[in-house]
């Protein structure tokens, strides 16, 4: 067993193709072919089922895949670490956001960051929360920007800041009228407007409005705060949204929650065998520079989960 092995073990379970793979690493698809199947007869276990299109893996494959991603995950710490490479932000990085944080702090944290780090690109993708797990485990990401706590052993966890909810309703529901909203009165709240399924927050929201109901004819399904505070303004009802997407325009529209308020803790992400500290801290610093700073500051929440 060689870690080149390995290497093609996870490339066939990252792309699913002997061609593709074989061209991710830059090999014949005959070496790949022959080298897992070597790989296979000294252990004695069949980890791909070559019968189905595309490729897919076995029980016991998957577990030594995993170990696979775990050993050459720990390899590659050795080798940055001897090559001092955590002081190292030059290079390409892979950035994955969640579409509820992205509009609010990419536009002016990537402007500052790109005019600081001329040696350093970010690919940033808007992705679902589960979708930026997936990807960092798999390697096809180097950090993930959304909502903690996610309570994953493989995942560390970089808190950034809290990020209080608000109550956005039409100009004549009666909850705008108060002072402060409590979360009493998010129970049985009619008429709520909501994201779409796969969206993290609108996890949060149905965990803060128990039994809640939309009585309107219409049924739309978004994926944009934005989107649905003009579903509001239409159609009435309300909604929940983070406060960092009110506007000037929203006065009329918008009610605060009474102390403790709920939050999002927004969060970034890597693998646990990343080892990039000094890009880690560059855009933490950058991103913690774009929001309000009373965000940090928070002594008395209610953190609300989504997983």
């Amino acid at each position: 067993m060689t870690l080149q092995q390995l290497k093609y073990l996870v490339a066939l379970d990252n792309y699913r193709h002997f061609v593709t793979a074989a061209e991710k690493c830059f090999v014949n698809q005959s070496t790949i072919t022959i080298q897992v199947k070597k790989l296979e007869e000294e252990i004695n276990i069949k980890i791909f089922d070559r019968s189905k299109s595309p490729l897919t893996v076995t029980p016991a494959g998957e577990r030594i895949i995993a170990k696979a991603r775990s050993v050459l995950g720990e390899v590659t710490e050795m080798k940055e670490l001897v090559s001092d490479e955590k002081e190292s932000v030059q290079g390409t990085f892979k950035i994955g956001i969640i579409p509820t944080i992205s509009p609010y702090i990419i536009p002016s944290f990537s402007h500052d960051f790109e005019k600081e780090q001329h040696d350093t690109q970010l690919i940033i993708e808007e992705m679902e929360s589960e979708q930026i797990i997936d990807s960092l485990k798999k390697g096809k990401l180097d950090i993930g920007i959304l909502v903690t706590p996610l309570d994953d052993r493989d995942i560390r966890e970089v808190k950034l800041y809290n990020e209080p909810f608000v109550f956005y309703g039409s100009k004549s529901h009666k909850l705008i009228q108060k002072e402060a909203i409590e979360l009493k009165d998010l129970v049985n709240i009619e008429n709520l407007w909501l994201l779409k399924n796969g969206h993290c927050f609108k996890n949060q929201v149905e965990s803060l409005c128990k039994n809640y109901n939309n009585k309107s004819s219409i049924q739309f399904q978004s994926g944009s705060i934005e989107t649905l505070k003009k579903m509001v303004d239409k159609y009435k009802g309300c909604t929940i949204i983070p406060e960092m997407s009110v506007s000037e325009n929203d006065g009329e529209n918008i009610a605060y929650f009474k102390e403790p308020k709920p939050i999002r803790e927004v969060s970034l992400i890597v693998h646990k065998n990343f080892t990039k500290e000094a890009l880690l801290e560059i855009i933490r610093k950058n991103i913690l520079a774009v929001i309000p700073e009373r965000f940090e500051k928070n002594e008395r929440y209610i953190r609300v989960k989504w997983r």
